[in-house]
């Protein structure tokens, strides 16, 4: 009987507490109407100020989650109602500065002041609101979401008064990827734009080290991790979700069904944390697949590193936003063809070079695949006919034989033509003279030698010059003094070995017969 009263006055207390927190919302609320009508008369802006403030302070020592917040709120709608943005400004500082202020509070003050962002009067006033909100949200975790879009506001409009320098700082004071309220789509986002502005300034070193930030595999995650999201919404909503089920398994594998299942039979039932709704201005995620591809390439063609390049082209095409442009996909499959070839030759190189000259999305380009082809036939190229051939692709393909870096680029494709040329020398000849060899590669005497020697030296191809007799020796079955070494420390272990063995052999024998060895 005593469990029972104690119950029920436990309830009544409960629901009393409900009726009286709504009561004083209310009354709080019908307040807080009274002051901003007030505020609209003509000389009552300040003193009504003050008495918000002494109401929000009263609230505040009290710990009352419900009032201070609005009062907080209050305050910038009467000022912002007013025009008065020096006052929003202040009053931002001096509210989230107050003694014991609750997080509610510097949160929803925040959060109202972002909306004020975008009807700023001018640009300095919307500069100096982004910055005030800037200094009141560093270092408080519960509005680093804020922190972060306030951030991407504020480097756009220095990189649209032409101060991308500028832009770049303000970006990299942001560490995203420690934000854990922020979605996986909008770091994504971000880090992109540090990536983006790093190569605007020509900061390619920090580039890298921010391009590393993102798994291009996260792209993946995120596009499942959005249609869960979406199937537990249309779940809660009681929309039938059976076709949207089986389209999900059918689109994850064996190993993730498993995981999943393993997941839901545990035990413990693990947290997945609370993340922000994405910013709306946020581009889709395969909008930021194929940005992120591009920016890779910007990247590597700085240092001019084709593999890379044609890598990152490959991707391009393989993005859905490609697939469907034809123009686009055409676009891309014509550099990742040139950028295969002027790649130095490697095995890398090899195996890309005839994955592209099988590729299907070639067919409909005859001269690109006419290109991969020459390179993966043992067969000599005659640059000046290559040239001439292809004179009218390469001046369509400005990005690549254009600008700076254009007669670099045609300087690499001729090196890579006598480079290919002298591999099919070497795999065709044992023994041929200088003068030959020139011929055959349309190089003078001086050059051909200097072009075989780089060759050797790179390890592509094994070749002895007789200088004075003017005969280049090809011997493809040498395998170098690497091997040399390596067969001589072989024979050596395996005399010790032998050695090791002899010496147990003779110590078991002369325990056997009792004989001393010494």
């Amino acid at each position: 009987r005593a469990e029972a009263t104690h119950a029920r006055c436990a309830n009544m207390g409960e629901l009393k507490m409900e009726k009286k927190g709504d009561a004083e919302l209310a009354k709080i609320t019908a307040e807080i109407d009274a002051l901003k009508e007030e505020a609209a008369q003509p000389g009552k802006l300040t003193e009504v100020i003050e008495k918000m403030l002494a109401h929000e302070k009263t609230y505040r020592l009290q710990a009352d989650f419900a009032a201070t917040p609005r009062f907080c709120v209050a305050i910038l709608e009467v000022l912002h109602r007013a025009g008065d943005w020096k006052g929003i400004n202040e009053h931002i500082v001096l509210l989230s500065k107050r003694r014991a202020q609750l997080k509610q509070a510097v949160g929803a003050l925040v959060k109202e002041a972002m909306g004020y962002v975008d009807v700023a009067p001018d640009l300095a006033t919307k500069i100096a609101l982004i910055e005030t909100l800037g200094a009141v949200t560093s270092g408080k975790i519960f509005v680093e979401v804020e922190k972060a879009r306030l951030t991407r506001q504020l480097a756009k409009i220095k990189e649209e008064q032409g101060k991308p320098e500028e832009a770049a700082e303000i970006m990299q004071e942001v560490a995203v990827e420690t934000y854990g309220a922020l979605s996986k789509r909008e770091k994504v986002f971000f880090i992109e734009e540090q990536v983006r502005l790093c190569l605007d300034k020509k900061d390619f070193t920090r580039a890298q080290i921010l391009s590393r930030k993102i798994n291009p595999r996260s792209f993946d995650e995120i596009v499942k991790g959005e249609k869960k999201a979406a199937l537990e919404a249309a779940r809660k909503a009681g929309e039938d979700v059976r076709q949207m089920d089986l389209d999900a398994a059918a689109a994850m594998s064996a190993e993730e069904r498993e995981k999943e299942r393993r997941a839901k039979n545990a035990n413990v039932e693990h947290a997945e944390g609370y993340y922000e709704a994405t910013d709306p201005t946020v581009p889709p995620v395969e909008q930021l697949r194929l940005n992120y591809h591009r920016l890779m390439i910007r990247y590597h063609a700085h240092s001019d590193d084709y593999l890379e390049m044609c890598r990152c082209y490959q991707n391009v095409m393989a993005c859905d936003l490609v697939k469907d442009d034809e123009a686009a996909r055409s676009q891309a499959a014509k550099r990742a063809a040139w950028l295969v070839v002027l790649a130095a030759t490697s095995p890398m190189q090899q195996d890309l070079l005839h994955q592209m000259s099988k590729d299907p999305r070639l067919a409909d380009l005859p001269l690109h695949k006419q290109l991969t082809k020459q390179f993966t036939t043992k067969e000599i190229i005659h640059w000046d006919t290559l040239a001439e051939a292809f004179a009218s692709e390469m001046a369509a393909e400005t990005e690549l034989f254009g600008g700076e870096k254009g007669e670099t680029r045609r300087e690499d494709l001729r090196r890579r033509v006598i480079e290919h040329n002298l591999l099919v020398v070497g795999a065709y000849y044992k023994r041929v003279t200088l003068a030959r060899l020139g011929e055959l590669l349309c190089l003078d005497a001086a050059e051909t030698e200097k072009r075989l020697s780089d060759l050797v030296v790179a390890k592509k191809v094994s070749a002895r010059i007789d200088r004075p007799g003017g005969v280049v020796d090809f011997n493809p079955d040498s395998r170098g003094a690497d091997w040399l070494l390596n067969q001589w420390v072989g024979k050596v272990d395996k005399l010790l070995d032998v050695l090791d063995k002899s010496n147990h052999l003779i110590h078991k024998e002369a325990m056997a017969h009792k004989v001393s060895l010494e």
